[in-house]
């Protein structure tokens, strides 16, 4: 269940439950960078976003950089269309990552609430 080149990297302990607890860090390199720079896309904060970007370019460089908010932009896009059209999870996926969404919280995970938390926060 790995991207392309997410399998290649540098023997490194990554912890999955970042992704829902963000007080935890994830172990993967510019982590900081890269949850900032997702959250802030997600939220549509442009202003801190520009910001961001500035702070992770010198960290991570400019391809990097458009990477990541490309795929932000992208998965945040892909998941609004299967929540739309009421794609569910085929059987095999959730059998393979049934442990991992109940150990990093995913399975509490309400859309609703998710939609209300941005829509509240909107940038002017």
């Amino acid at each position: 269940m790995l991207l392309r080149l997410s399998s290649q990297q540098e023997n490194r302990e990554v912890n999955l439950n970042s992704v829902t607890e963000a007080s935890q860090t994830s172990g993967v390199l510019h982590g900081e960078h890269l949850a900032a720079l997702t959250e802030a896309t997600i939220k549509g904060d442009w202003l801190t976003l520009g910001e961001l970007t500035t702070a992770a370019r010198a960290a991570m460089g400019q391809q990097q950089v458009v990477d990541c908010l490309v795929v932000a932009a992208a998965f945040n896009g892909i998941t609004r269309v299967a929540d739309a059209t009421g794609i569910p999870l085929d059987n095999a996926t959730a059998q393979q990552t049934e442990t991992l969404r109940q150990e990093t919280g995913i399975t509490r995970f309400d859309y609703a609430a998710k939609t209300a938390r941005y829509d509240g926060e909107q940038s002017p």
